[in-house]
């Protein structure tokens, strides 16, 4: 059963840096939103969807009458941690997003993913540490140590990418000195927002990683949910849905609000009455992609959680999750043009969060 949480793990990694794909303006014809609608537009419709396929798919598997009996014996402080840390988890992704903007892709992603790490980790261990032996113990640290440093190398690759990118880009045309250093951020959602202030940035990162590692200590606190499930005939693979019924609707809140935010800062309710309707069912196939790997990713923690430890399925996801979406990057040509020093790092990388993966999941199994 550990293998097979291990694996569950991976798999919920390789959903988790995959279900963003339809975001990205350079991702194939095939499976690319933002061909027709802005970020926003894509996040308000897929977060809707989420909410929708998560309640009917607990509701399917869990029954409602079984849930309501759950959440019926479960008492008022676990429910309201779950509901807490749950809101706070969805505000979590706006941080990141928010650090991603600031700091660059390479730079956000490694600050908020080692926190989240470490924090996802050290918690649940925290916890179980007494009936932890000394192995589990030090392989679940060397396992979160290498994969902080595969955030590391990443975050050194693309900035290394980067400041390739920017000689470059002054090398082709130096001319106009002054548009090349205005104060606007071409990455920001929101037209027109100037550069924050460095405090500032590392204020939404550090924002960012500790939220969004509010996910694991909704699972954490809410295992009281998970026994009575298993007590109440539901299966070991699903007794977790009663928490993740909670945690996707409260996170839902922080990503619509952001969203309709952004809508509304950015005039762009009107391209949804504006875009064709061939291209509004492409873009709702796409978002709806987005809501299933978005979903599955996370019943596929909750099972692995459940199987091998939240210690050990955790670091596995986030690395796994890391991992993927670097070779999305290599996929999408996004390296071509870097330097060698820049793509050895980035190789480098990759090759640290394997090994952060093959530790803990051979952690988990022997």
């Amino acid at each position: 059963m550990a293998a097979v949480g291990a694996i569950s793990a991976v798999a919920a990694g390789l959903l988790n840096g995959s279900w963003n794909l339809p975001t990205k303006p350079d991702a194939p014809r095939l499976v690319n939103a933002a061909l027709y609608w802005e970020w926003e537009q894509i996040w308000l419709v897929a977060n809707i969807l989420i909410v929708i396929f998560n309640t009917f798919l607990v509701l399917g598997v869990v029954g409602a009458g079984t849930l309501g009996d759950v959440y019926r014996g479960a008492s008022s402080g676990e429910l309201g941690s779950i509901c807490a840390f749950s809101l706070l988890w969805g505000f979590g992704g706006v941080g990141y997003g928010q650090a991603i903007k600031r700091v660059g892709m390479a730079l956000g992603t490694s600050i908020v993913m080692a926190q989240i790490v470490c924090i996802g980790t050290v918690l649940p261990l925290a916890f179980s540490a007494a009936d932890m032996t000394t192995q589990e113990i030090v392989g679940s640290v060397v396992g979160v140590l290498l994969a902080c440093a595969g955030f590391a190398m990443s975050s050194r690759a693309g900035l290394l990418r980067d400041a390739g990118d920017e000689a470059g880009g002054r090398a082709r045309g130096s001319r106009a000195s002054t548009t090349t250093t205005a104060a606007v951020d071409v990455e920001d959602p929101v037209k027109g927002a100037s550069r924050s202030t460095f405090v500032e940035s590392m204020a939404w990162c550090v924002a960012g990683g500790v939220l969004s590692s509010m996910l694991q200590f909704s699972f954490v606190f809410g295992g009281g949910l998970v026994d009575d499930a298993e007590e109440r005939g539901v299966a070991k693979e699903a007794s977790a849905m009663p928490v993740w019924m909670l945690c996707f609707l409260f996170n839902s809140v922080g990503h619509v609000f952001y969203a309709s935010w952004l809508l509304k800062a950015n005039d762009t309710w009107r391209k949804f009455r504006s875009t064709p309707a061939r291209d509004w069912a492409h873009g709702g196939v796409m978002c709806a992609l987005i809501a299933v790997a978005f979903t599955a990713h996370i019943h596929l923690y909750g099972f692995s959680a459940s199987s091998s430890g939240a210690v050990f399925a955790w670091p596995l996801v986030m690395s796994s999750t890391v991992f993927t979406a670097q070779v999305w990057s290599l996929v999408l040509g996004e390296w071509t043009d870097a330097s060698l020093e820049a793509r050895v790092a980035n190789w480098a990388s990759l090759g640290l969060l394997v090994a952060a993966v093959a530790v803990v999941a051979l952690t988990a199994t022997l």
